[in-house]
């Protein structure tokens, strides 16, 4: 399977991934053959990409370390609590709110454990609309794995999983208008975004269900190690490890996002701007762990090399992420394999579509 833009999907595609509704339910199931009406239906569920199954990808696929089912779960308890915190007109979080958070954690941690040596592929499954729960779940994943790989405790992990997972709970209490608005920010409209860190906070505080460790994550995951974040300007020495990593994670995971304002970045460029912030205000270390656990090119991403062709990595080359196994595609067909860890004068120099 590889990864198709709705704008490039052609009647005929077949599904490679299923795709889920606003609503966390079955949209289009995994081998179904779009038609016109499904493409449409598609777009109007604000889907900006899936993934299709063709001739050039065939046979292809790729591990992950949480499956679909899992993360669907994960974004369905992020979506239920943060409802109720709009629904309490954002007076508290109920106990039953922290227990569905920590029970898909757990799950999420099990899979971790379990598939250890397998690197995390960011899929898409919802549209844009469901963007600030699915960017929750995809922040909790990647601080765990983070975690994880520093070596850090199970239950260490599990406090930075949840509080991951409630880190832009504050939000909620941020008008939609502004949220999603697709022009720049104003500065008064940019002041009550960065609310969001203290509001949630604010809802948090006074709940023995969420650890102390859960709670700081939600206040400080915007502070920056040059002293130049929100909302209490902190120095590196002042900023705790487990906000270190969910600040990385949640700005790696905004960057390759689809946004309803911008498209997404390829990995890999996103992965050079958090390396260049990482010389003075992110965590260096931490950046290093992060490499180690995202998968930068999945088997079926296309890409071009620095001859000028054009190939799908049909393998990757899990401790040279940057040299996979790549198949190099000539007029739309499948030409020679070529191993970039045998070619070290060949490169990836993009990713492209097809």
């Amino acid at each position: 399977m590889r990864l198709k833009s709705i704008e490039r999907v052609e009647p005929g595609d077949k599904l490679g991934k299923a795709v889920y509704d606003d609503k966390c339910q079955l949209l289009l199931a995994r081998g179904v053959n779009l038609t016109f009406k499904y493409i449409e239906r598609l777009k109007q569920a604000s889907i900006h990409c899936v993934y299709i199954e063709d001739y050039l990808s065939e046979g292809l696929e790729f591990e992950n370390v949480i499956p679909d089912e899992i993360k669907v779960r994960s974004i369905t308890a992020v979506k239920n609590v943060f409802k109720e915190v709009t629904e309490r007109k954002g007076v508290s979080l109920s106990t039953r709110g922290v227990d569905a958070i920590k029970d898909i954690v757990d799950q999420m941690m099990d899979m971790i454990f379990q598939n250890r040596d397998t690197l995390y592929v960011m899929t898409e499954l919802m549209g844009t609309d469901m963007y600030t729960y699915n960017h929750s779940a995809e922040v909790a994943i990647l601080s765990m794995l983070v975690a994880k790989s520093l070596g850090l405790n199970g239950q260490y992990i599990q406090k930075v999983g949840i509080g991951a997972m409630l880190h832009d709970i504050g939000k909620m209490k941020i008008p939609n208008e502004v949220l999603n608005k697709r022009d720049p920010l104003t500065p008064s409209e940019l002041d009550q975004v960065r609310e969001h860190a203290k509001l949630g906070y604010e809802l948090l505080k006074d709940s023995d269900a969420v650890s102390p460790i859960s709670r700081q994550i939600v206040l400080l995951h915007h502070e920056k190690m040059d002293g130049k974040g929100y909302p209490m300007m902190l120095d590196s020495d002042d900023i705790p490890v487990h906000v270190r990593i969910v600040t990385i994670c949640d700005i790696f995971n905004a960057l390759v996002s689809n946004r309803s304002y911008r498209e997404k970045m390829n990995i890999d460029m996103a992965l050079e701007i958090i390396r260049t912030e990482a010389v003075y205000q992110l965590d260096r270390e931490i950046y290093y762990h992060l490499i180690k656990v995202v998968n930068i090119y999945p088997v079926g991403t296309v890409v071009e090399l620095s001859n000028g062709k054009m190939g799908i990595v049909i393998k990757e080359n899990k401790d040279a992420q940057t040299r996979p196994i790549v198949q190099v595609i000539k007029d739309k067909k499948k030409a020679e394999i070529l191993n970039l860890l045998n070619d070290l004068t060949l490169f990836i120099s993009k990713t492209i579509e097809l």
